[in-house]
């Protein structure tokens, strides 16, 4: 679709006025290095709490984290408004917030957007990835062409590319917030305030679901001065995404690294399945200490000889459900909460060996990627050529030193929970046993050479010891799968085909 020319932010003060908006002790000014931003329009001085007592069950929000210990409240518009006035900034009524709740009352009115609705479906554009963005249009495309109004608005003469909904996402990913009550939502002059790492407003809910920007408490601003709000605590990715810029005063850093199922486990589509949540690692860095969280990794390295179960049962209605089975338990809703599941076990710290293991392999194998990507030198052309600016390549070059940071730390940190000296004997027999031992360590000994027929020596490992294979169920485990090694390994097989899967 053609571009239309963007107005002037002379014009917003209209705008306001017509769509009830009230900029009451803010404007609009360009920013010399974020384009348009929110200024007070007068020195404004808040009180060190709130000018007005907030009902119990208030709502108050400021980024999609950063505020949500204060969540519970809502603005009482009674005997409020000529105090609050004085550290209120924005008001926008509730009929200009695009929320999802918005749209279904949209749709009850306009029989159009309901059809282009149920045909696209509701997945928002923010959850959306952009590898999903082609096919999400595709899909748009087909069903809509079969819509009198969509196709001559769209289609007929192809006003409508894959780079308007790319822009679109992206639109809609930098203007969202979420509201306590409402969720995401699209608020109109208040996403004209841009981020700090020390902000000096927040926005509420108030009781008629009108959005104000508030000056926060024991906050002085002056005439001219840019009003902040907090994005919350996202990762430099995430704020790059989604906003365009990194927020190099953040104390917090993070990478979050896809997981999929071994490729030799047969449960490994039904742990998928099973699992409701993202399968992922998500790694994050406050204060220099680094923490790993990642639910799907530990029913990944859970198999049916630990106790690990899937079954396929009948509901009342003749539907066939599938459910999964912890020590005869069933846990098809705490798929997520393996971490909990598996204490008391006996084999609890070998459960806790394999993810560590597979994790430690998640984050080397990204590290070195990472490592092996397309270089600055490589990218110098196309800067030079005007294809790639300035400031777009810097950000993704922070983002790059960020990211290897983090996983170098990472990396550390998981060795440290991996090592011991440890001897390992292989041969590439194949066997019930080797299967079992390269399953409590998946694949951080996949060096083991295939096809040589005998047992051909020792692998050592010297890391520095710590507390996992230190811990006296591992060794015994261990020292168990070696025992049963060496008995089954005096002979050798020939001509049989090697298998660790």
């Amino acid at each position: 679709m053609s571009p239309s020319s963007p107005l002037s932010i002379d014009t917003f003060p209209t705008w306001a006025r017509l769509n009830d908006v009230e900029l009451i002790n803010a404007k609009l000014q360009e920013m010399d290095d974020k384009g348009i931003g929110l200024v007070a329009a007068s020195d404004l001085r808040s009180s060190t709490t709130p000018a007005t007592k907030l009902k119990e069950d208030e709502s108050i929000a400021d980024g999609e984290e950063g505020e949500k210990a204060r969540a519970g409240s809502r603005i009482a518009d009674s005997d409020r408004k000529s105090s609050h006035n004085m550290f209120k900034l924005l008001r926008v009524p509730h009929d200009l917030i695009l929320s999802a709740a918005t749209i279904e009352d949209y749709t009850k009115v306009d029989q159009n957007f309901r059809q282009l609705l149920d045909f696209a479906g509701h997945q928002a554009a923010l959850e959306a990835k952009f590898a999903a963005l082609t096919n999400e249009f595709d899909e748009f495309t087909e069903k809509s062409s079969g819509l009198t109004f969509w196709n001559s608005l769209f289609w007929e003469k192809e006003a409508a590319t894959i780079q308007d909904w790319i822009l679109a996402d992206a639109w809609y990913r930098s203007r969202c917030l979420e509201l306590p009550r409402a969720g995401h939502a699209m608020v109109p002059g208040l996403d004209m305030a841009n981020h700090s790492h020390l902000p000096t407003a927040y926005y509420e809910e108030a009781s008629n679901d009108d959005v104000v920007l508030l000056l926060r408490p024991g906050i002085e601003v002056t005439d001219g001065e840019e009003v902040t709000i907090s994005y919350g605590d996202k990762s430099p990715a995430e704020m790059l995404f989604s906003y365009g810029f990194i927020d190099r005063e953040s104390t917090v850093d993070g990478v979050t690294l896809p997981l999929d199922a071994l490729p030799d486990d047969p449960l490994g589509k039904a742990k998928i399945h099973i699992f409701k949540g993202s399968p992922s690692l998500q790694l994050s860095r406050s204060g220099g200490k680094i923490a790993w969280q990642s639910p799907f990794a530990y029913l990944l390295c859970l198999n049916e000889e630990d106790g690990l179960e899937f079954r396929v049962l009948q509901e009342g209605d003749g539907e066939r459900e599938l459910k999964l089975f912890w020590q005869e338990e069933d846990v098809t809703t705490r798929a997520e909460d393996f971490e909990t599941l598996i204490e008391g076990h006996p084999l609890c710290q070998v459960f806790r060996l394999r993810v560590v293991s597979i994790l430690h392999e998640v984050v080397s194998d990204h590290l070195m990627q990472l490592s092996s990507e397309i270089s600055h030198d490589q990218l110098e052309p196309l800067r030079q050529a005007g294809l790639v600016r300035d400031d777009r390549l810097r950000a993704a070059e922070i983002l790059r030193e960020i990211e290897a940071s983090v996983l170098e730390s990472a990396v550390k940190v998981l060795d440290e929970q991996l090592g011991s000296p440890f001897i390992l004997r292989h041969s590439t027999r194949c066997s019930a046993t080797r299967r079992a031992y390269l399953h409590a360590l998946p694949r951080l000994y996949s060096h083991i050479p295939r096809n040589s027929g005998q047992l051909t020596g020792r692998v050592i490992g010297t890391v520095q010891r710590t507390h996992l294979f230190a811990d006296n169920h591992v060794v015994a485990y261990l020292g168990s799968m070696e025992a049963v090694e060496d008995g089954q390994a005096s002979g050798v097989v020939a001509n049989e085909e090697d298998d660790f899967s």
